[in-house]
């Protein structure tokens, strides 16, 4: 008989995360791809495909979370579920269970009568996990185009949806990739000036990021707004023609100030809904962070002198042969399964 392997799906809209558990529930592989689901599901379908094939050898269960329902390629939410789960149980080998917002794992059967339920549910496991955490208030979330706040017992209804978790401030369309610096600031600070930023979707937060050496691109699939890679060169001329500027070696030093400074905004944006979260009383919380941004919340509770713990000294999971920080950047992939053996 094969030996039984559990995967965990997080399907994103820009990301797809996979964490690989063995029946012990140790973590003993990863996978993760930018896969751009608003342009077509072929590819998609083929990561589905390749990663069920590294395992053939294996019984498979897998456990998936969606939050890639909102792409603007589907006409609806319920479409975009609908869609999704049609392309999993065609291309995902073994049995599957979908994560739902009450906390259930439905079939495939009773998942596609019940869409609403699985809109968004990544952020409901880091929800669970908080509650068995006794230090960590706070949990943010920095994910390539958006940052979850999740704190301590919060009320999952008021926050099931987009909608409702945009109105609560527990929501913040700003991510450390795909977010355009024209769609968060008016105007920056270059060469010692005030300049406005040109309203066109000429270079976005990765670039900064990338020019900060806060993210190494090298290993990412991940292309900047003008369709070219994550090179140094290519961020900085992207940075430049937000300004009106093409890149010039003599600008360097002050592309480089100016990524800092924006950096520093995007904390500061950040810093301020929290504030909104807590009514300004932040002197009894304690922060983590995961994501691909979770440096921005380090750096932000050191600024603020706000607590901070990593969620890699929790020690949440056992991990074998494997980079832990890579782990936990891709929690919720490992959660989706955890928390099915935990229930």
């Amino acid at each position: 008989m094969n030996s039984k392997i559990y995967l965990g799906w997080d399907i994103g809209g820009a990301n797809t995360k996979i964490s690989v558990l063995d029946t012990n529930l140790n973590v003993i592989d990863v996978h993760f791809k930018n896969l751009a689901i608003w342009n077509n599901f072929s590819e998609l379908n083929n990561y589905f495909k390749s990663i069920s094939g590294l395992y053939s050898s294996y019984n498979i269960e897998n456990f998936i979370t969606i939050t890639a329902e909102s792409c603007d390629n589907f006409k609806s939410r319920d479409e975009g579920i609908f869609l999704i789960l049609n392309n999993c149980n065609n291309y995902i080998k073994g049995n599957k269970y979908y994560y739902s917002n009450s906390n259930l794992y439905l079939k495939y059967s009773d998942a596609i009568k019940s869409p609403k339920s699985l809109y968004s549910t990544n952020w409901i496991l880091t929800a669970n996990l908080l509650k068995s955490l006794d230090k960590i208030n706070l949990m943010i979330d920095i994910g390539s185009t958006t940052t979850d706040f999740i704190y301590k017992n919060i009320n999952i209804e008021d926050n099931n949806s987009d909608y409702k978790r945009l109105s609560n401030n527990t929501l913040l369309y700003t991510g450390v990739v795909r977010t355009p610096l024209s769609m968060i600031f008016n105007d920056v600070i270059f060469s010692s000036k005030k300049i406005s930023l040109i309203n066109e979707l000429f270079s976005s937060t990765g670039d900064i990021f990338n020019i900060t050496k806060d993210i190494d691109f090298s290993s990412l699939d991940y292309t900047g707004a003008d369709n070219k890679d994550f090179s140094l060169n290519n961020s900085l001329a992207r940075l430049s023609r937000s300004i009106g500027l093409d890149y010039n070696k003599d600008n360097y030093k002050d592309l480089v100030a100016l990524s800092k400074f924006i950096k520093k905004e995007i904390i500061n944006i950040i810093f301020r809904n929290i504030n909104l979260l807590f009514n300004n009383n932040l002197n009894n919380i304690c922060l983590s962070s995961i994501g691909e941004g979770a440096f921005l919340i380090k750096e932000l509770a050191k600024t603020h002198k706000i607590k901070y713990i990593s969620i890699e000294d929790e020690k949440i999971f056992s991990i074998i042969n494997l980079d832990h920080a890579i782990v936990y950047k891709n929690l919720t992939s490992a959660l989706v399964v955890t928390n099915f053996f935990k229930k």
